[in-house]
């Protein structure tokens, strides 16, 4: 068996968190959204990376991601 991309799944109680840190900050694209139903989810992209991101009051509260960007070029 091979893999081929690991893609987590991050819980927000405000899904804006979300978008903050992987669009405005880290510079990732939105590839998919449902971000106007009831439960607003999307999946944010950059490269050869996927992460979907929720919004979830309940699994917010119980999940503590840690996920680690590896980068050639940190000032950028």
């Amino acid at each position: 068996m091979k893999f081929t991309k690991l893609v987590p799944n991050i819980f927000y109680k405000n899904i804006q968190d979300g978008l903050d840190l992987f669009v405005d900050c880290l510079a990732f694209s939105i590839g998919y959204n449902d971000l106007n139903s009831a439960n607003p989810c999307c999946v944010v992209q950059k490269d050869m990376l996927s992460v979907f991101l929720f919004q979830n009051s309940e699994y917010a509260d119980k999940d503590r991601p840690e996920i680690r960007l590896h980068t050639d070029n940190i000032e950028d």
